[in-house]
């Protein structure tokens, strides 16, 4: 049997992640439901120096997976450069790491999660890699605009807003591809790749729009990706609760039953629907169990994050006005 890697960035502290352990409960469990541990050759968590030991104790939950915790501060190092808290986005901060994956994976392909993901119909490796391709989700690039964009000027590359490109996390990204996108951007930036992205912190580039921009230019995409055949379930549902007044008339059902698309859907984490909420609305059609958590919303680290987005804002604001 084909084996897929997976990557999870996994921060547990803060305005937006005080609850992303009871995420990872309900996606572990999706997981455990629609498709066997078995099908990882790896899964690994990526968690700040400062969460590891409470991540070991929560992840003895999702013991029966592959896991593998990773102690970011052993690879990224580079981080440090950056000391000032307006200067690493948190967003930013795990699209790095996602990008960095071929590090602490060896399968070709790896699913790319997040906290907020879960599964909804049976798959294996097998049905995500089909004929030695990535089944991928397309959507026109438009959707998303200036992700494009931002990413294109980034790479110096025309972003072809006319195409589809790659939708978000939960995706599959080539081990190979991610390897030609940091080469790439080291040779242009001649400095390390994960330098050049940090130094770019005002720009939305997104790990997915530099992935598949440069997969692009070099014409690799139909080497590694493939749209789904005919009667197979691409990786998104049709639908996913992105806002949180999206939940009241969030209809679940839709998601489990037999002739709906998606292997995947995603409560957005920055909705702060709880978990509880969530698992009220799926345990239907899946067994979840939630273990008791610590909240770690400190009003420190909610003031030092809004502060951090301001200063951003501002920088944004100030590149714009220049055309820098």
């Amino acid at each position: 049997m084909t084996k897929i890697s997976a990557i999870l960035p996994l921060k547990t502290r803060g305005r937006h992640y005080a609850d992303n352990i009871g995420r990872c409960d309900i996606l572990f469990s999706s997981l455990r439901h629609f498709t066997t541990p078995e099908t990882f050759a790896r899964f690994v968590l990526v968690v700040p120096h400062d969460e590891i030991e409470a991540v070991r104790g929560y992840a003895k939950a999702w013991s029966d997976f592959p896991l593998e915790i990773v102690d970011e501060s052993l690879h990224f190092e580079i981080f440090n450069e950056f000391s000032q808290r307006h200067q690493i986005r948190g967003w930013h901060r795990q699209q790095i790491i996602k990008l960095y994956a071929p590090a602490l994976v060896d399968t070709e392909y790896f699913l790319v999660f997040d906290p907020d993901c879960f599964a909804t119909h049976p798959f294996t490796a097998d049905t995500l890699v089909i004929d030695g391709k990535a089944l991928t989700h397309y959507l026109p690039r438009t959707t998303e605009e200036r992700f494009w964009l931002a990413s294109a000027k980034l790479l110096d590359v025309d972003p072809h807003l006319e195409r589809d490109g790659l939708w978000w996390t939960p995706t599959i990204l080539s081990r190979t591809l991610c390897l030609h996108l940091q080469r790439r951007l080291a040779e242009q930036y001649n400095t390390d790749w994960r330098r050049v992205l940090l130094s770019n912190y005002t720009l939305d580039w997104t790990e997915y729009t530099l992935y598949w921009l440069n997969g692009e230019r070099e014409g690799l995409l139909d080497q590694y990706h493939a749209r789904p055949k005919p009667g197979q379930r691409t990786l998104h549902a049709a639908e996913s609760v992105w806002y949180v007044d999206m939940m009241k008339e969030w209809d679940a059902k839709r998601h489990f039953a037999l002739e709906s698309d998606g292997l995947f859907a995603v409560v957005q984490s920055n909705t702060y629907i709880s978990p509880r909420q969530v698992t009220e609305k799926l345990s239907p059609y899946f067994p979840i169990t939630l273990q008791p958590y610590k909240r770690d919303r400190a009003l420190g680290l909610r003031a030092a994050e809004l502060y951090s987005a301001v200063v951003r804002r501002v920088f944004k604001g100030v590149r714009r006005l220049f055309g820098r």
